[in-house]
C-alpha cells in the first residue's frame, strides 16, 4: 500500500511509503470579511491571500523535521535506518472542511487567533508581515521579524502559547510557539500521539529539525 492515511478531525496524515515522506494537510474553508471602508475581497484577492498563508506556513514548518520510526511491524523493520521528512500546509476547500477560518481585510493590525476546541481560526491581511513581538516577562524580551501566520498555525497543530507568564518555555524565545520562528520537537507532539495509532507496534519520533 503505497498511502496509509487517516483524517484525524483537525487535519489529514498521509504516510507516502513508496516515497518515505509524510504529508500532514489541514482543510481550511475561508469566511471572507473586510472592515469598513475597505472594498469586498476580489476572487485575486482571496487567492492572493491564501497562498500567502501557505506559503508561509510552508516555509517555516515543511521540510524541517525528519522522523524515526521504530517498533515490530513490517513498516518499522523496512524504515527504521531511514529519517521521513514532513512536509506540512493548508488547503483552501468550499466543502469538507476541517478548520473554519475568518480572514478579514483590515488596515489596523488585530491579532490572529485559533480556537481549537472549536475548530476556527482567526487572522487579518495586517498578519501577513512580520512584526514586533514580546514576551509577557519582566522585564519583557521583544523581537523583531515574528510571523503571525506560522505561529497560529502551531495552535492549529495543538502547540500552546510560549511567551506567557507561566509557560514552561518561556525563556526560548526562538521558538516558534513563543516570540520566534525555531520549531522543537515538543511542537509536534499531538501529531506524532495521532501517527502513532496509525500503524500498530509502530512508534514515530522526532529524530532531527534543521
Amino acid at each position: 500500500m503505497p498511502h496509509i492515511v487517516r483524517d484525524i478531525g483537525w487535519g489529514t496524515i498521509d504516510i507516502v511509503e513508496h516515497q518515505s515522506r509524510v504529508f500532514f494537510q489541514q482543510r481550511w474553508k475561508y469566511s471572507w470579511q473586510e472592515a469598513p471602508p475597505l472594498r469586498r475581497w476580489s476572487l485575486a484577492e482571496k487567492r492572493a491571500f491564501h497562498a500567502d498563508v501557505d506559503r508561509q506556513i510552508w516555509a517555516s514548518w515543511s521540510n524541517r523535521v525528519q522522523l524515526s520510526v521504530s517498533g515490530t511491524s513490517a513498516f518499522a523493520r523496512r524504515f527504521s535506518r531511514r529519517r521521513l521528512p514532513m512536509n506540512l500546509d493548508v488547503r483552501w476547500v468550499r466543502a469538507n472542511e476541517q478548520w473554519n477560518v475568518t480572514a478579514w481585510k483590515s488596515t489596523v493590525f488585530h491579532r490572529g487567533s485559533v480556537d481549537w476546541a472549536g475548530r476556527r481560526v482567526t487572522l487579518y491581511t495586517s498578519d501577513m508581515r512580520p512584526r514586533r513581538a514580546c514576551t509577557s516577562a519582566t522585564p519583557a524580551v521583544c523581537t523583531s521579524g515574528f510571523r503571525t501566520v506560522p505561529h497560529e498555525f502551531g495552535h492549529a497543530v495543538g502547540g500552546d502559547d510560549e511567551y506567557n507568564t507561566g509557560s514552561l518555555h518561556l525563556a526560548d524565545t526562538t521558538s516558534i510557539m513563543n516570540i520566534g520562528r525555531e520549531l522543537r520537537q515538543r511542537h509536534f507532539r499531538t501529531i506524532l500521539d495521532e501517527m502513532n495509532r496509525m500503524i500498530p507496534n509502530t512508534t514515530f519520533a522526532v529524530a532531527q529539525i534543521n
